[in-house]
């Protein structure tokens, strides 16, 4: 009997020791599910962070496998202009067009010109708004072209995280469109932008032609920073006011920021004199130079990351254009082909009376797209010794980097 007792404690005790062990296990497996499903959700939430898409902007734009752009026709711009710039035509409506490799399509069809605005899968567009050319409106539709969002008037700058900061065309005031909550904030009255480096924007405040000075001021998020830098007029040699003194741009060579400021005169209001600044971020140990000008131009000035422009190779060749890429990762220019080719391929004459001028270009990953406009001088419409052009032909191509071949997209 005792012995019988003695077994039946026995099984009781090691009955319980491994419901104990059983209970901690499954307590464990529980545990362990519960840091793999935590892995899992950091797992997504570490992969949503590298899945946030950069906002995108330019005449070309590409975002999320696709590539944006205005496809304008005969109609979009006039027909002549001076220097052979065509304004908008006023409530005239384009295409604006994405492609893959898989084909293109049209987005929406609507009245818009210019530059494309990406992020937050949202695209910003604009068009002009007033018979001169001077006013711009923006407005924001879905990737799909749907849930159009009017917003305010002005130019589109630069995108900085969610927001795309702008400048009003009437009184130069400086906004911000947050691009998740579609608000439009002033954040800086009377100043205009000159350049965007590391994530920071910087302006000049409005030029007092009584004044002597031009200062520069920054902004980061929505908050002005103030002004941290002042430009004097004694620095230029044959400075007299009253005459309009601006800075041409800002970017960054070597840690440190560059500008450059000058002033206009005469009825072409050319650039008479210029000085280069370089400076720290805050403006401090800023460093002065005369920038040597010709025949009022100023080359150099173009030289932003990721710029596609016409440059003057030897103003006394036959032929002195050349199209050249700035790379976006290490400033160096890029020679792309020169206007001479670009008018053999498309039968442009080459003379005093022609001109092959650059409409707008920008450059997606190894491709650049290029639309170039073909003029014939125009006496009719001439100011003085300004000439006017009439646009004959307008070829849109792209140009790839690598094997250096055209391939032409559209042309009227």
């Amino acid at each position: 009997m005792k012995k019988n007792i003695k077994v039946l404690l026995t099984i009781l005790i090691i009955g319980f020791l491994l419901i104990i062990l059983t209970g901690c296990g499954n307590k464990e497996n529980e545990n362990d599910d519960e840091k793999n499903e935590e892995t899992v959700i950091n797992e997504n939430t570490i992969e949503q962070k590298e899945e946030k898409v950069e906002g995108k902007s330019g005449s070309f734009v590409e975002y999320k496998g696709y590539t944006y752009y205005w496809k304008i026709d005969a109609g979009s711009r006039e027909g002549t202009g001076l220097f052979s710039n065509y304004k908008d035509s006023l409530n005239y409506k384009n295409d604006l067009i994405r492609f893959n490799d898989s084909g293109e399509e049209v987005v929406i069809s609507d009245k818009g010109s210019g530059d494309i605005f990406i992020v937050n899968d949202k695209i910003f567009l604009s068009y002009t708004a007033d018979e001169y050319g001077n006013n711009r409106n923006i407005y924001s539709v879905d990737l799909d072209g749907n849930n159009k969002t009017e917003y305010c008037s002005g130019e589109m700058k630069y995108i900085v995280d969610d927001y795309i900061y702008g400048q009003t065309d009437n009184n130069g005031d400086i906004f911000i469109i947050d691009t998740k909550t579609d608000k439009v904030d002033t954040i800086k009255k009377k100043a205009n932008i000159i350049g965007c480096e590391d994530g920071v924007i910087y302006y000049t405040n409005e030029f007092d032609y009584t004044a002597k000075n031009l200062t520069i001021g920054s902004i980061e998020g929505k908050e002005d920073n103030g002004i941290i830098y002042t430009f004097d007029s004694s620095n230029f040699e044959y400075y007299e006011r009253p005459v309009t003194m601006y800075a041409l741009t800002m970017w960054k060579e070597n840690g440190k920021l560059n500008t450059c400021i000058g002033y206009s005169e005469g009825s072409a209001n050319l650039l008479q004199e210029l000085v280069q600044i370089e400076m720290d971020a805050d403006g401090k140990n800023a460093k002065l130079t005369n920038v040597e000008l010709s025949y009022g131009f100023y080359e150099e000035e173009q030289n932003i990351k990721g710029k596609v422009y016409f440059k003057t190779v030897n103003p006394n060749a036959d032929s002195y254009n050349e199209l050249v890429y700035v790379d976006k990762e290490t400033g160096e220019i890029k020679e792309l082909v020169k206007v001479d080719e670009i008018n053999e391929k498309y039968g442009f004459v080459e003379d005093d009376e022609h001109q092959t001028s650059l409409y707008c270009a920008d450059a997606v990953g190894d491709d650049v797209y290029v639309i170039i406009d073909y003029s014939e001088h125009y006496p009719e419409g001439d100011v003085g010794w300004r000439y006017t052009y009439k646009r004959l032909k307008t070829v849109c191509f792209k140009y790839n980097l690598k094997s250096k071949e055209i391939e032409d997209i559209y042309d009227f």
